[in-house]
Protein backbone atom coordinates (compact mmCIF):
# COMPACT_ATOMS: atom_id res chain seq x y z
CA UNK A 1 0.00 0.00 0.00
CA UNK A 2 1.40 3.77 -1.06
CA UNK A 3 2.98 6.10 2.23
CA UNK A 4 0.76 8.58 1.63
CA UNK A 5 -2.31 6.00 1.78
CA UNK A 6 -1.07 5.30 5.30
CA UNK A 7 -0.50 8.63 6.24
CA UNK A 8 -3.88 9.64 5.15
CA UNK A 9 -5.31 6.99 7.32
CA UNK A 10 -3.12 7.85 9.94
CA UNK A 11 -4.08 11.51 10.08
CA UNK A 12 -7.36 11.59 9.62
CA UNK A 13 -7.66 9.16 12.94
CA UNK A 14 -5.66 11.78 14.95
CA UNK A 15 -7.75 14.36 13.32
CA UNK A 16 -11.17 13.08 13.98
CA UNK A 17 -10.57 11.70 18.29
CA UNK A 18 -9.93 15.47 18.16
CA UNK A 19 -13.67 16.19 18.35
CA UNK A 20 -15.66 15.25 21.34
CA UNK A 21 -18.50 13.81 19.61
CA UNK A 22 -20.63 12.21 22.30
CA UNK A 23 -24.10 12.83 23.05
CA UNK A 24 -25.16 15.35 20.10
CA UNK A 25 -21.80 17.55 20.63
CA UNK A 26 -19.48 18.37 17.87
CA UNK A 27 -21.67 16.29 15.23
CA UNK A 28 -21.89 18.58 12.63
CA UNK A 29 -17.99 19.53 12.97
CA UNK A 30 -16.75 16.17 12.38
CA UNK A 31 -19.32 15.96 9.76
CA UNK A 32 -17.50 19.19 7.86
CA UNK A 33 -14.03 17.17 8.53
CA UNK A 34 -14.72 14.68 6.80
CA UNK A 35 -16.67 16.06 3.74
CA UNK A 36 -13.61 18.54 3.19
CA UNK A 37 -10.95 15.68 3.47
CA UNK A 38 -12.83 13.78 0.85
CA UNK A 39 -13.51 16.89 -1.33
CA UNK A 40 -9.75 17.37 -1.63
CA UNK A 41 -9.76 13.85 -3.25
CA UNK A 42 -12.28 14.61 -5.80
CA UNK A 43 -15.15 12.77 -4.03
CA UNK A 44 -18.75 13.77 -4.65
CA UNK A 45 -20.06 14.23 -1.19
CA UNK A 46 -23.80 14.84 0.56
CA UNK A 47 -24.68 15.86 4.09
CA UNK A 48 -28.21 15.20 5.38
CA UNK A 49 -29.46 16.79 8.75
CA UNK A 50 -31.96 14.35 10.26
CA UNK A 51 -35.32 16.29 10.73
CA UNK A 52 -35.34 17.82 14.67
CA UNK A 53 -39.15 15.88 15.46
CA UNK A 54 -37.51 12.66 14.33
CA UNK A 55 -34.50 13.30 16.68
CA UNK A 56 -36.84 14.43 19.52
CA UNK A 57 -39.20 11.61 18.83
CA UNK A 58 -36.19 8.22 18.32
CA UNK A 59 -33.00 9.73 20.81
CA UNK A 60 -33.14 9.58 24.56
CA UNK A 61 -33.35 12.47 26.94
CA UNK A 62 -29.66 11.91 28.52
CA UNK A 63 -28.68 11.69 24.83
CA UNK A 64 -29.21 15.52 23.95
CA UNK A 65 -32.22 15.00 21.72
CA UNK A 66 -32.45 19.27 20.97
CA UNK A 67 -28.89 18.94 19.27
CA UNK A 68 -28.95 18.16 15.18
CA UNK A 69 -27.75 15.10 13.76
CA UNK A 70 -26.18 15.24 10.22
CA UNK A 71 -25.14 11.84 8.19
CA UNK A 72 -22.71 12.22 5.51
CA UNK A 73 -22.81 10.13 2.13
CA UNK A 74 -19.96 9.91 0.24
CA UNK A 75 -20.09 8.60 -3.33
CA UNK A 76 -17.75 7.22 -5.70
CA UNK A 77 -17.63 4.99 -9.09
CA UNK A 78 -19.80 4.38 -11.33
CA UNK A 79 -22.22 1.03 -12.42
CA UNK A 80 -25.52 -0.54 -10.80
CA UNK A 81 -23.85 -2.18 -8.15
CA UNK A 82 -22.82 -0.70 -4.54
CA UNK A 83 -20.80 -1.62 -1.65
CA UNK A 84 -21.28 0.46 1.55
CA UNK A 85 -19.12 1.49 4.03
CA UNK A 86 -20.96 2.67 7.04
CA UNK A 87 -18.76 4.20 10.38
CA UNK A 88 -20.56 5.86 13.33
CA UNK A 89 -18.89 8.93 14.29
CA UNK A 90 -20.21 9.52 17.83
CA UNK A 91 -18.37 7.91 20.60
CA UNK A 92 -19.31 7.45 24.51
CA UNK A 93 -18.64 9.60 27.16
CA UNK A 94 -15.13 10.38 28.33
CA UNK A 95 -15.35 9.39 31.76
CA UNK A 96 -12.77 9.39 33.91
CA UNK A 97 -9.27 7.32 34.84
CA UNK A 98 -7.25 8.54 32.01
CA UNK A 99 -3.48 8.70 32.35
CA UNK A 100 -1.56 8.54 28.70
CA UNK A 101 -3.64 11.26 27.75
CA UNK A 102 -7.00 13.07 28.01
CA UNK A 103 -9.81 11.93 26.12
CA UNK A 104 -9.98 14.23 23.10
CA UNK A 105 -6.13 15.27 22.87
CA UNK A 106 -5.00 11.65 21.11
CA UNK A 107 -1.52 11.05 21.23
CA UNK A 108 0.96 8.50 20.07
CA UNK A 109 2.63 5.79 22.11
CA UNK A 110 4.45 2.62 20.72
CA UNK A 111 2.80 2.40 17.34
CA UNK A 112 -0.62 3.33 19.08
CA UNK A 113 -2.99 6.09 18.69
CA UNK A 114 -4.57 7.16 22.32
CA UNK A 115 -7.63 8.78 22.79
CA UNK A 116 -11.69 8.20 23.16
CA UNK A 117 -13.49 6.77 19.53
CA UNK A 118 -9.87 5.32 18.62
CA UNK A 119 -11.06 1.45 18.10
CA UNK A 120 -14.77 2.30 18.89
CA UNK A 121 -15.05 3.39 16.05
CA UNK A 122 -12.62 6.21 14.08
CA UNK A 123 -10.03 4.03 13.33
CA UNK A 124 -12.21 1.89 11.35
CA UNK A 125 -13.74 5.39 9.96
CA UNK A 126 -9.99 6.52 9.12
CA UNK A 127 -9.34 3.26 7.08
CA UNK A 128 -12.73 3.29 4.66
CA UNK A 129 -12.18 6.96 4.26
CA UNK A 130 -8.40 6.26 3.18
CA UNK A 131 -9.38 3.63 0.62
CA UNK A 132 -12.02 5.78 -1.11
CA UNK A 133 -9.71 9.03 -1.18
CA UNK A 134 -7.35 6.44 -2.64
CA UNK A 135 -9.19 4.72 -5.33
CA UNK A 136 -10.90 8.30 -6.25
CA UNK A 137 -7.74 9.14 -7.02
CA UNK A 138 -6.88 6.28 -9.87
CA UNK A 139 -8.92 5.32 -12.23
CA UNK A 140 -9.21 1.84 -10.94
CA UNK A 141 -13.17 1.97 -10.42
CA UNK A 142 -15.17 0.84 -13.29
CA UNK A 143 -18.72 -0.68 -12.99
CA UNK A 144 -19.03 -0.46 -9.13
CA UNK A 145 -19.62 2.43 -6.96
CA UNK A 146 -18.21 2.55 -3.29
CA UNK A 147 -20.13 4.53 -0.82
CA UNK A 148 -18.86 6.03 2.75
CA UNK A 149 -22.13 5.96 4.96
CA UNK A 150 -21.14 8.37 8.44
CA UNK A 151 -23.60 7.96 11.06
CA UNK A 152 -24.29 9.01 14.20
CA UNK A 153 -25.61 7.82 17.41
CA UNK A 154 -25.43 3.76 17.12
CA UNK A 155 -24.08 4.18 21.13
CA UNK A 156 -27.20 5.08 21.45
CA UNK A 157 -29.55 2.42 19.44
CA UNK A 158 -29.07 3.96 15.99
CA UNK A 159 -32.38 5.32 15.01
CA UNK A 160 -31.20 9.04 13.65
CA UNK A 161 -28.03 7.38 12.38
CA UNK A 162 -28.19 4.30 10.05
CA UNK A 163 -31.57 3.77 11.01
CA UNK A 164 -32.15 6.40 9.47
CA UNK A 165 -30.37 6.35 6.67
CA UNK A 166 -31.54 3.05 5.48
CA UNK A 167 -35.28 3.44 6.44
CA UNK A 168 -36.46 7.16 5.53
CA UNK A 169 -33.53 8.31 2.91
CA UNK A 170 -33.48 4.84 1.23
CA UNK A 171 -30.02 4.43 1.17
CA UNK A 172 -29.86 0.18 0.04
CA UNK A 173 -26.74 -0.36 -1.16
CA UNK A 174 -26.19 -4.19 -2.57
CA UNK A 175 -23.36 -5.24 -0.20
CA UNK A 176 -22.20 -3.55 2.92
CA UNK A 177 -19.29 -3.44 5.73
CA UNK A 178 -19.29 -1.43 8.94
CA UNK A 179 -16.17 -0.75 10.04
CA UNK A 180 -16.72 -1.30 13.86
CA UNK A 181 -13.49 -3.06 15.56
CA UNK A 182 -13.80 -6.54 15.10
CA UNK A 183 -10.57 -7.10 15.04
CA UNK A 184 -8.74 -8.35 12.01
CA UNK A 185 -9.01 -11.69 12.92
CA UNK A 186 -12.59 -11.93 13.07
CA UNK A 187 -15.97 -10.69 10.78
CA UNK A 188 -19.12 -10.62 12.98
CA UNK A 189 -21.32 -12.16 10.38
CA UNK A 190 -24.41 -11.00 12.90
CA UNK A 191 -25.60 -10.12 16.58
CA UNK A 192 -27.76 -11.26 19.20
CA UNK A 193 -31.28 -9.77 19.77
CA UNK A 194 -33.04 -8.38 22.62
CA UNK A 195 -36.31 -7.79 24.52
CA UNK A 196 -36.26 -4.88 27.28
CA UNK A 197 -38.70 -4.86 29.68
CA UNK A 198 -40.33 -2.86 32.90
CA UNK A 199 -42.15 -4.28 35.00
CA UNK A 200 -44.37 -2.66 37.49
CA UNK A 201 -46.18 -4.10 40.74
CA UNK A 202 -48.91 -2.78 42.04
CA UNK A 203 -50.04 -2.95 45.76
CA UNK A 204 -51.00 -0.82 48.49
CA UNK A 205 -49.18 1.88 49.89
CA UNK A 206 -49.35 3.00 53.92
CA UNK A 207 -47.72 3.64 56.77
CA UNK A 208 -44.81 2.05 57.47
CA UNK A 209 -46.08 1.63 61.09
CA UNK A 210 -49.27 0.13 59.92
CA UNK A 211 -48.07 -2.27 57.26
CA UNK A 212 -51.03 -5.05 57.85
CA UNK A 213 -53.31 -2.05 56.37
CA UNK A 214 -51.29 -2.05 52.94
CA UNK A 215 -49.80 -4.28 50.56
CA UNK A 216 -46.51 -4.34 49.55
CA UNK A 217 -45.47 -4.06 46.18
CA UNK A 218 -41.78 -4.82 46.76
CA UNK A 219 -41.87 -8.28 48.51
CA UNK A 220 -44.22 -8.93 45.47
CA UNK A 221 -41.81 -7.96 43.30
CA UNK A 222 -38.90 -9.69 44.98
CA UNK A 223 -41.31 -13.37 44.50
CA UNK A 224 -41.00 -12.62 40.39
CA UNK A 225 -37.99 -11.80 40.44
CA UNK A 226 -36.83 -14.43 42.16
CA UNK A 227 -38.90 -16.90 39.57
CA UNK A 228 -36.76 -15.71 37.13
CA UNK A 229 -33.36 -16.53 38.67
CA UNK A 230 -34.97 -19.80 39.97
CA UNK A 231 -37.09 -20.98 36.81
CA UNK A 232 -36.49 -18.87 33.62
CA UNK A 233 -33.09 -19.51 33.68
CA UNK A 234 -32.29 -22.93 34.03
CA UNK A 235 -34.84 -23.22 30.69
CA UNK A 236 -32.59 -20.69 29.17
CA UNK A 237 -29.44 -22.45 30.21
CA UNK A 238 -31.20 -25.67 27.85
CA UNK A 239 -30.97 -23.63 24.98
CA UNK A 240 -28.03 -23.51 22.28
CA UNK A 241 -27.49 -21.83 19.16
CA UNK A 242 -25.05 -23.91 16.13
CA UNK A 243 -23.00 -20.43 15.78
CA UNK A 244 -19.59 -19.30 17.16
CA UNK A 245 -19.73 -16.13 19.23
CA UNK A 246 -17.20 -13.99 20.44
CA UNK A 247 -17.70 -15.43 24.00
CA UNK A 248 -19.16 -18.91 24.38
CA UNK A 249 -21.87 -17.68 27.11
CA UNK A 250 -23.38 -15.82 24.39
CA UNK A 251 -24.39 -18.71 22.53
CA UNK A 252 -26.81 -19.07 25.02
CA UNK A 253 -29.96 -16.94 25.40
CA UNK A 254 -29.10 -15.06 28.56
CA UNK A 255 -31.32 -12.73 30.64
CA UNK A 256 -30.26 -10.21 33.38
CA UNK A 257 -33.52 -9.23 35.76
CA UNK A 258 -32.88 -6.22 37.80
CA UNK A 259 -30.87 -3.79 36.17
CA UNK A 260 -32.94 -0.83 36.66
CA UNK A 261 -35.09 -0.76 39.83
CA UNK A 262 -37.62 1.65 42.24
CA UNK A 263 -39.60 1.51 44.94
CA UNK A 264 -40.73 4.08 47.30
CA UNK A 265 -38.32 6.42 48.44
CA UNK A 266 -38.98 6.45 52.25
CA UNK A 267 -38.43 4.04 55.15
CA UNK A 268 -42.12 4.87 56.41
CA UNK A 269 -44.03 3.67 53.70
CA UNK A 270 -45.65 0.46 52.68
CA UNK A 271 -44.28 1.24 48.44
CA UNK A 272 -47.99 0.65 46.75
CA UNK A 273 -46.20 -0.01 43.60
CA UNK A 274 -42.77 -1.10 42.49
CA UNK A 275 -40.72 -1.87 39.26
CA UNK A 276 -37.99 -3.82 37.99
CA UNK A 277 -36.07 -4.38 33.84
CA UNK A 278 -35.65 -7.38 32.53
CA UNK A 279 -33.12 -7.90 29.49
CA UNK A 280 -33.60 -11.11 27.72
CA UNK A 281 -30.58 -11.48 25.07
CA UNK A 282 -31.70 -14.13 21.39
CA UNK A 283 -29.40 -16.38 19.82
CA UNK A 284 -29.79 -16.26 16.11
CA UNK A 285 -32.33 -19.32 16.05
CA UNK A 286 -34.52 -17.34 18.27
CA UNK A 287 -37.78 -15.34 17.00
CA UNK A 288 -38.57 -12.04 18.58
CA UNK A 289 -42.14 -11.65 19.21
CA UNK A 290 -41.85 -15.56 20.33
CA UNK A 291 -39.91 -14.05 22.71
CA UNK A 292 -42.08 -11.03 23.81
CA UNK A 293 -44.85 -13.71 24.15
CA UNK A 294 -42.95 -16.01 25.83
CA UNK A 295 -41.92 -13.61 28.98
CA UNK A 296 -45.43 -12.36 29.40
CA UNK A 297 -46.53 -15.60 29.87
CA UNK A 298 -44.42 -16.45 32.32
CA UNK A 299 -44.39 -13.15 34.38
CA UNK A 300 -48.60 -13.91 34.44
CA UNK A 301 -48.13 -16.79 35.31
CA UNK A 302 -45.81 -16.10 38.30
CA UNK A 303 -47.82 -12.66 38.87
CA UNK A 304 -50.98 -15.38 39.33
CA UNK A 305 -48.99 -17.22 41.56
CA UNK A 306 -48.41 -14.45 44.66
CA UNK A 307 -52.00 -12.63 43.25
CA UNK A 308 -49.53 -10.16 42.27
CA UNK A 309 -51.12 -6.98 39.96
CA UNK A 310 -48.43 -6.37 36.97
CA UNK A 311 -47.97 -3.95 33.93
CA UNK A 312 -45.61 -4.99 31.57
CA UNK A 313 -43.89 -2.21 29.22
CA UNK A 314 -42.02 -3.34 26.50
CA UNK A 315 -39.11 -0.80 26.81
CA UNK A 316 -37.56 -2.15 23.54
CA UNK A 317 -36.52 -4.68 21.36
CA UNK A 318 -34.37 -5.99 18.27
CA UNK A 319 -34.61 -9.01 16.36
CA UNK A 320 -31.11 -11.15 15.88
CA UNK A 321 -29.76 -10.57 12.60
CA UNK A 322 -27.28 -12.96 10.45
CA UNK A 323 -25.52 -12.56 6.80
CA UNK A 324 -25.07 -16.04 5.37
CA UNK A 325 -21.94 -17.51 5.37
CA UNK A 326 -21.52 -18.11 2.06
CA UNK A 327 -23.15 -14.98 0.36
CA UNK A 328 -20.98 -13.14 -1.55
CA UNK A 329 -19.67 -10.61 0.69
CA UNK A 330 -18.54 -13.16 3.39
CA UNK A 331 -17.06 -15.84 1.30
CA UNK A 332 -14.94 -13.00 -0.85
CA UNK A 333 -13.82 -11.13 2.07
CA UNK A 334 -12.73 -14.56 4.02
CA UNK A 335 -10.67 -15.11 0.76
CA UNK A 336 -9.06 -11.04 0.67
CA UNK A 337 -8.67 -11.05 4.47
CA UNK A 338 -6.69 -14.45 4.58
CA UNK A 339 -4.45 -13.19 1.73
CA UNK A 340 -3.48 -10.12 3.38
CA UNK A 341 -2.91 -11.15 7.42
CA UNK A 342 -1.90 -14.92 6.65
CA UNK A 343 -4.67 -16.35 8.58
CA UNK A 344 -8.57 -16.95 8.01
CA UNK A 345 -10.75 -14.84 9.57
CA UNK A 346 -13.42 -17.11 11.95
CA UNK A 347 -17.01 -15.79 11.43
CA UNK A 348 -18.58 -14.58 14.30
CA UNK A 349 -21.97 -13.75 15.83
CA UNK A 350 -21.44 -10.37 18.29
CA UNK A 351 -23.24 -11.07 21.54
CA UNK A 352 -23.80 -7.56 21.71
CA UNK A 353 -25.82 -5.49 19.27
CA UNK A 354 -24.42 -3.84 15.72
CA UNK A 355 -26.03 -1.80 13.36
CA UNK A 356 -26.64 -4.70 11.32
CA UNK A 357 -30.04 -5.71 11.82
CA UNK A 358 -31.06 -1.98 9.82
CA UNK A 359 -29.33 -3.52 6.73
CA UNK A 360 -30.74 -7.09 7.66
CA UNK A 361 -34.43 -5.93 8.03
CA UNK A 362 -33.98 -5.28 3.80
CA UNK A 363 -32.13 -8.17 3.26
CA UNK A 364 -29.10 -6.71 2.60
CA UNK A 365 -26.34 -8.76 3.32
CA UNK A 366 -23.75 -7.00 5.35
CA UNK A 367 -20.85 -7.69 7.84
CA UNK A 368 -18.82 -5.63 10.81
CA UNK A 369 -15.30 -5.74 10.36
CA UNK A 370 -12.48 -3.33 10.92
CA UNK A 371 -9.55 -2.61 12.84
CA UNK A 372 -9.67 -2.68 16.89
CA UNK A 373 -9.75 -4.81 19.75
CA UNK A 374 -13.13 -4.82 21.30
CA UNK A 375 -11.43 -4.92 24.84
CA UNK A 376 -10.33 -1.54 23.95
CA UNK A 377 -13.27 0.29 23.16
CA UNK A 378 -15.19 2.15 26.01
CA UNK A 379 -12.65 2.39 28.26
CA UNK A 380 -10.18 4.62 29.48
CA UNK A 381 -7.25 5.12 27.60
CA UNK A 382 -9.16 3.89 24.52
CA UNK A 383 -6.02 2.69 22.09
CA UNK A 384 -5.50 1.36 18.56
CA UNK A 385 -2.72 -0.10 17.14
CA UNK A 386 -1.76 1.58 13.68
CA UNK A 387 -0.68 -1.08 12.19
CA UNK A 388 -4.29 -2.40 12.05
CA UNK A 389 -5.88 0.72 10.81
CA UNK A 390 -2.75 0.13 7.72
CA UNK A 391 -3.77 -3.28 7.26
CA UNK A 392 -7.75 -2.81 7.57
CA UNK A 393 -7.29 -0.06 4.56
CA UNK A 394 -5.64 -2.54 2.40
CA UNK A 395 -7.99 -5.13 2.95
CA UNK A 396 -11.17 -2.71 2.11
CA UNK A 397 -8.95 -1.92 -0.67
CA UNK A 398 -8.01 -5.08 -2.13
CA UNK A 399 -11.90 -6.71 -1.28
CA UNK A 400 -12.92 -3.32 -3.78
CA UNK A 401 -10.59 -5.05 -6.24
CA UNK A 402 -11.99 -8.26 -5.91
CA UNK A 403 -15.25 -7.09 -6.23
CA UNK A 404 -14.93 -4.94 -9.35
CA UNK A 405 -13.45 -8.64 -10.53
CA UNK A 406 -16.69 -10.10 -10.41
CA UNK A 407 -18.66 -7.33 -12.00
CA UNK A 408 -22.20 -6.87 -11.66
CA UNK A 409 -23.64 -10.15 -12.55
CA UNK A 410 -20.84 -11.92 -10.82
CA UNK A 411 -21.70 -10.30 -7.73
CA UNK A 412 -25.84 -10.25 -8.17
CA UNK A 413 -25.63 -14.29 -8.44
CA UNK A 414 -23.43 -15.29 -5.80
CA UNK A 415 -25.34 -13.02 -3.63
CA UNK A 416 -28.56 -14.42 -4.13
CA UNK A 417 -27.10 -17.37 -1.89
CA UNK A 418 -27.74 -14.97 1.35
CA UNK A 419 -29.73 -15.18 4.42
Amino acid sequence: MLEWVKELARRILVESISYPTFLGESYGEIVNYYASVLRDFGVHVTVHKVPQEYVISNVPVIAGPSKPRYILLARVGSGERVLQFNGHYDVVPPGGGWSTTEPFNPKEVDGRIYGRGATDMKGGIASFTAAIAYLASTSELKELVIEGAYVPDEEVGGLTGTGYLIRELGSRPDLAIIAEPSGLGKIWIGHRGNVWLEVVVKGRQTHGSTPWLGVNAFEKMIYLAKEFVEKYKPFLESKRSSYEYDFPEAGRPTINVGGRISSANAINIVPGEASFSIDRRLVIEEDLEQVVEELKEFLNKAAAATSAEIDVKLVGKSAPALTNPNSTLVKELVGVVNRVIGVAPRLIVCSGGLDLRYYRDFKIDVVAYGPGAPSAAHVADEYIELRDVYKATEIYIEFIKVLQSLGAEGIAQRGSAAG
